[in-house]
């Protein structure tokens, strides 16, 4: 697989994801993100931040908000009968969407919050 493809439209494709490094990311850095809760493991998030990373690729050029549904649906495909319904997995698909997309870098715990301007 290349690292950036050109559709016959013209458009550019996502740069391909290498999904066995997101997943050794998001297992190393699960438990710092807000979106991890206490008693919940990174084996239940890993579908939801596999396509969230995959959404790159398959939606470019596209904002999460305007993919969110497709992702979703995707997450519940890839995880028929997960213990975590959307709602708890969507921040971590998010955040690997994000993190994918290169538009901005997981949260570090460390960052801090800003306050509202």
């Amino acid at each position: 697989m290349t690292d950036e493809t050109s559709s016959k439209s013209g458009q550019t494709a996502a740069k391909a994801v290498d999904l066995k490094a997101e997943e050794e990311y998001w297992r190393k850095h699960h438990a710092d993100q807000p979106h991890a809760s206490e008693g919940t493991t990174f084996e239940q998030f890993a579908p939801a931040y596999q396509v969230g990373a995959e959404a790159v690729q398959k939606y470019p050029e596209r904002e999460f908000d305007e993919i969110e549904v497709d992702v979703a649906l995707d997450y519940e495909k890839h995880e028929v009968g997960s213990a975590l319904p959307w709602d708890h997995v969507r921040g971590a698909s998010k955040a690997a969407w994000a993190k994918v997309s290169g538009l901005i870098s997981p949260r570090e715990p460390s960052r801090g919050i800003r306050g509202s301007i």
